[in-house]
């Protein structure tokens, strides 16, 4: 009996041990927000793979005790009601804004690029435009080599944009070090090992000039920490943070600054503030509706800020998991979306989401530019968002309204068991999209009457479609996963408010598949991989690659031409375009640059009607978007050649991976 009485008090303790590691491992403490209490609980906190397991036992049996209660009343408890969804309107719009328009800002408060690019994506407006046109149409044949950098500390995929400041440049390289080179010479002034991680300045840098203490600084992230330099020797600037150092939420992007103040976005995922010269914490924003949490929607995309009303823009991911929403029901708020956010007042202005519970992997994955634009015979603050489904969204800086209506269309349900999708989703008719979104049968490849007929024998067994749910026996066919724009976004004239920005149209096969442990209620992604023909290209017609100009005004697409070919196809002919991942940089020289193409080119293009001006080719494929400056009366032009980590994965041997920093200027 003493036994039996032991055994059950083993177990019991057991049990509450577990419970209260469970509840440990639940909770976090942090008392620096501003919206949400000090002690919470969330599956966010998790770090025990035994307590996020226990939960998914959990979640499984708390569904087949539910259903098992209710099966009697309704056979199809966790199933969707497909007859009710088809009975709602086909079509939805939130209607464009039309009036009672804040004014705009003027040409001379337009943030302007000429010798200096002080801040990757070109500053805070992220437009990624240079004010400089000594390199304009009239000589572009003349763009040569002035230099070319090697790092040799290693080879990996470069996809930070440099920034220049008085006539230094400074970039991250492969081997984890920020470097500062002589902008003339591409001679090596210093070398900044960050000790800690592998992804020091992942998207970027900013440059800080400090009046007040006559230094100019350095700043950049480096996973979780934020660091900040002395732009002049490369030495850490001891009074700020813990020696040059603050403890962060991870952030692959550069802060803007508001004030006095270094905004940033962090994945925990939220907004944190800190003072400019110390680095102490002021405060944080959780970036999520009330009590209700899910994984992923993190602000990697990037942020922006307009420094004159204090006013920071923030560009979302999509929730997790990437294909399967049972555990994440409702709109998953503040994913897909373009958040504005009152750094003076310290409140979130508003939101926009783009795709509701998102089941497709359809990040708006590059920051938010601000420009402004000419309508209604205003001048008009924007924000613009360039994103994977092809769309440019463009709102009203100061309400988040549509600048042109906002269509949406009635969308599919879902057959998996606990899966609830949103009733409508994104359908845009202006600004005209710039890529392919919903795969049709005639998208099929026509290179090749064998590449044709193997890939419709594939898609039988596909299904395809406007946001077509996912099903356990068949894949989905989509062009998101890499396609439409990229994190390299766009760039934005603001003189003539035209838009430039690449885009790929390649096919993915995607998918979900039952629990290896077979829970009846839990599902997991597949492995997404391109639909090849059997020649090993996109399954599709061309373009596989574009660059489009889309007038910001009215939302028309101004031209487009196919970006990038593969030798074999271009010695036939056949232009096609290709996969991409580089990004453009436009000048008030009437020229747009661009690279980040498997051919390894970097071209010059004319930013009126397209026309390729100029390439030249690079010793491996541009991995992020030019950067423009000017040293003593000359224009360079500077790009990262290291090869580009998303191109290596998809098309192994084609793409090299390389240490390479090569700087262009006219030569006579």
């Amino acid at each position: 009996m003493k036994i039996f009485k032991f055994l059950i008090l083993f177990l019991f303790t057991g049990m509450f041990l577990f419970f209260l590691f469970i509840v440990f491992d639940l909770a976090s403490y942090d008392s620096s927000y501003i919206n949400r209490k000090p002690l919470t609980f969330s599956k966010n906190n998790l770090n025990s793979k035994k307590a996020i397991n226990f939960l998914k036992y959990y979640d499984n049996f708390k569904y087949e005790v539910t259903n098992s209660i209710f099966r009697k009343k309704s056979s199809n408890l966790f199933l969707e009601d497909s007859e009710a969804r088809l009975n709602l309107p086909k079509v939805k719009v939130i209607s464009k804004k039309i009036k009672n328009f804040l004014p705009g800002k003027s040409l001379s408060q337009i943030e302007k690029n000429f010798s200096n690019w002080p801040r990757s994506h070109g500053g805070f407006s992220s437009l990624r435009f240079s004010s400089l046109k000594i390199i304009n149409k009239s000589n572009i044949k003349k763009l040569s080599l002035a230099w070319r950098y090697n790092s040799k500390d290693g080879k990996k995929g470069i996809e930070a944009n440099p920034v220049v400041f008085d006539g230094l440049v400074y970039f991250p390289t492969p081997g984890n070090y920020i470097v500062c080179l002589d902008g003339v010479t591409g001679k090596e002034i210093w070398k900044f090992k960050v000790k800690k991680g592998y992804h020091a300045a992942k998207r970027g840098l900013l440059i800080y000039p400090d009046k007040k203490n006559n230094i100019n600084k350095l700043f950049f992230t480096n996973d979780d920490q934020l660091i900040a330099l002395n732009a002049k020797n490369g030495k850490l600037i001891k009074n700020f943070g813990n020696n040059g150092i603050i403890k962060i939420g991870s952030s692959p992007m550069p802060p803007v600054i508001i004030d006095s103040k270094l905004v940033i976005a962090t994945f925990r995922p939220s907004l944190e503030v800190y003072d400019l010269e110390t680095g102490e914490l002021d405060w944080k924003y959780y970036l999520r509706e009330d009590n209700k949490d899910f994984i992923g929607g993190v602000p990697w995309g990037g942020i922006s800020a307009d420094t004159i009303n204090g006013i920071v823009f923030i560009a979302t991911g999509n929730p997790k998991p990437n294909y399967v929403g049972t555990s994440r029901p409702g709109p998953n708020l503040f994913s897909n979306s373009i958040i504005a956010f009152d750094i003076r007042n310290k409140k979130k202005l508003w939101h926009f989401q783009e795709t509701c519970h998102d089941l497709w992997n359809l990040d708006i994955p590059s920051p938010p530019i601000l420009t402004t634009i000419k309508k209604y015979d205003k001048r008009i603050d924007v924000v613009v968002s360039v994103t994977k489904l092809g769309n440019t969204i463009i709102l009203d800086q100061y309400t988040g309204q549509p600048i042109f209506d906002y269509e949406m269309k009635i969308a599919p349900t879902s057959n998996l068991v606990g899966e609830k999708t949103c009733a409508y989703q994104p359908a845009l008719k202006l600004p005209e999209p710039f890529a392919r979104s919903v795969f049709k049968k005639e998208d099929v490849t026509n290179i090749g009457e064998a590449n044709k007929d193997y890939i419709l024998s594939v898609i039988k067994d596909l299904n395809y479609g406007f946001f077509k749910t996912h099903e356990i026996e068949r894949d989905t066919l989509v062009y998101n996963v890499s396609g439409g724009a990229q994190w390299t976004g766009a760039s934005v004239d603001p003189y003539n408010n035209i838009m430039y920005v690449t885009s790929s149209n390649i096919p993915w096969r995607v998918g979900v598949r039952p629990h290896k442990d077979k829970l009846k209620f839990k599902y997991v992604d597949k492995q997404a991989k391109i639909l090849k023909d059997l020649e090993g290209y996109p399954g599709v017609k061309p373009p596989w690659g574009s660059l489009t100009a889309i007038n910001l005004n009215n939302g028309k697409i101004i031209w487009q031409v196919p970006l990038g070919y593969y030798e074999e196809l271009k010695s036939k002919g056949i232009i096609t375009g290709t996969e991409n991942f580089g990004g453009a940089t436009a000048s008030a020289g009437g020229l747009v640059f661009v690279a980040g193409t498997i051919d390894k080119l970097i071209r010059a293009f004319d930013s009126e009607n397209g026309k390729e001006l100029w390439s030249f080719e690079l010793p491996y494929i541009g991995s992020a978007p030019p950067t423009l400056y000017e040293v003593k009366g000359e224009q360079y032009v500077i790009i990262p050649a290291t090869g580009g980590i998303s191109l290596k994965a998809q098309y192994g041997d084609l793409v090299k991976l390389g240490d390479a920093f090569v700087s262009f200027k006219i030569l006579d």
